[in-house]
């Protein structure tokens, strides 16, 4: 039992280090300034459309396109039948119960 809780802290110290040194980095990362602009870097952004997303990461950008999760596409169906109970109740959950109102 006395082994089980020293990895259970080591885990959580681990966990603890690495996202705060993340964070630090990040924060340090975006505070210095270009040698060739005064622009500041921004760590990290979102921007959400009707039909896709932009996440950017210290200037790096992902994009999404949320063609295939749209309720309009056939395998939306498929994979809310095969969804769990709880995930759906999360989901509903998260969403502000738009059916209930």
């Amino acid at each position: 039992m006395r082994l089980k809780n020293k990895t259970a802290v080591r885990a959580i110290l681990v966990y603890i280090v690495l996202t705060v040194g993340t964070q630090m980095f990040l924060y340090s990362y975006t505070n210095s300034y270009n040698r060739l602009t005064d622009d500041k870097i921004t760590p990290a952004s979102l921007t959400i459309d009707d039909d896709s997303a932009e996440l950017k990461i210290l200037n790096r950008s992902y994009s999404f396109s949320f063609d295939k999760i749209s309720p309009e596409n056939k395998s939306y169906f498929i994979a809310y039948l095969f969804a769990p109970d709880e995930l759906r109740a999360e989901l509903l959950f998260f969403l502000g119960f738009p059916y209930l109102s």
